[in-house]
């Protein structure tokens, strides 16, 4: 019993270590760079946003990489701070709708989840101005729900197809409610347990 449950604790511990790795992608700085350097010739001032925000969601990757769970309201804030980066990238290509009240920030969730789940959206949908990807975030009972229309790419180069998987298997040990994942011919959407 005691070999099983250091096994299983490995296991948790290398789902969270891939999860980490994923949020470490080189293409989301290498598109924020890119996003940066466009920025630097235009507007030095908005660039220098861009660069503080890119710097607060390395450093919220980093400090939060040892911490199983954080709290909704860090996550929420951290995702704003991405959803902006984004944005300027996408323009009005990329409307994220947060509806969440303050009487659930002190739930938990695993760290950067919210930034993997919208990173997900935009890296399997189209984004254009005309027909804009939108992603609804808001809470369903104890579950927080991430909801995105469907705009599905013909080809998703950078997907190894294991993003939701690791991110499946961490929220099994984390809470025993299952995480939902469900896709119509409309909207894809995810439902995490609130812990």
């Amino acid at each position: 019993l005691e070999n099983k449950a250091q096994l299983l604790e490995k296991e948790k511990a290398m789902v969270m270590y891939e999860n980490l790795k994923q949020h470490l992608n080189p293409h989301f700085l290498f598109n924020s760079l890119t996003s940066l350097k466009s920025l630097i010739r235009l507007d030095q001032k908005s660039a220098g946003e861009f660069l503080e925000r890119m710097s607060k969601i390395y450093r919220y990757i980093l400090k939060s990489r040892d911490h199983e769970l954080v709290s909704l309201k860090d996550e929420v804030t951290f995702a704003q701070t991405y959803i902006d980066l984004q944005q300027a990238r996408f323009e009005k290509g990329l409307q994220v709708n947060i509806a969440i009240d303050e009487a659930y920030d002190h739930y938990k969730i695993a760290p950067v989840t919210l930034q993997n789940l919208i990173e997900n959206a935009i890296k399997h949908n189209l984004i254009d101005e005309d027909m804009p990807l939108v992603i609804d975030i808001y809470i369903e009972g104890d579950y927080l729900v991430v909801q995105n229309n469907l705009q599905k790419k013909e080809f998703v180069e950078t997907s190894n197809k294991q993003g939701l998987v690791n991110m499946q298997s961490l929220y099994r040990y984390l809470d025993p409610r299952p995480f939902q994942i469900m896709e119509d011919t409309e909207h894809f959407t995810v439902k995490i347990p609130l812990i």
